[in-house]
């Protein structure tokens, strides 16, 4: 008389398969739940200063949102007001003190770029509008260095990185 062995589990493939995909569900759908989580900050910020700078600075249309964190941390943002005017508004994160400055007044994020490029900056990595030492500044990431261009005098404020 033959034994069966009865203490080996015998499995169809479709199990595992099943298995897998309850796994590598459960897998994506935490990442992107993780991921929704860390951004809803970001974009509450973005959100509250869209509508501060529309009612303090009647910009109709956000062209670029960012977080310029220097001495203080600003919530940065670029764009039009309803009679076509460009405009750079600052909002302080700690204070919600508001700067805005008509970008036709002062040096350009290209310009900027240009002078940076002129004190050793290579490849530009991001431009983002803040405010330093009592001053508007346009911060232009090369690399590892930050350089701050004054806003208004079109001058090398600071060079800082490694």
């Amino acid at each position: 008389m033959k034994y069966k062995n009865r203490n080996k589990a015998s499995f169809p493939i479709w199990q595992y398969l099943i298995g897998i995909f309850i796994v590598l569900s459960v897998l994506v759908f935490s990442f992107f739940a993780v991921l929704q989580v860390s951004m809803q900050p970001r974009q509450s910020a973005k959100e509250a200063s869209r509508r501060l700078a529309k009612e303090y600075a009647d910009l109709e249309k956000v062209d670029s949102f960012a977080i310029y964190n220097g001495q203080e941390s600003y919530y940065s943002l670029l764009g039009k007001t309803s009679k076509g005017v460009e405009k750079a508004v600052l909002i302080a994160k700690d204070s919600n003190e508001i700067r805005v400055y008509r970008l036709d007044e002062g040096v350009s994020q290209t310009e900027a770029e240009s002078i940076a490029k002129e004190n050793g900056a290579g490849t530009i990595d991001k431009v983002i509008m803040g405010y330093f030492k009592d001053q508007p500044i346009w911060e232009v990431k090369s690399g590892g260095t930050y350089y701050l261009i004054g806003f208004e005098s079109g001058q090398l404020v600071s060079k800082e990185g490694l």
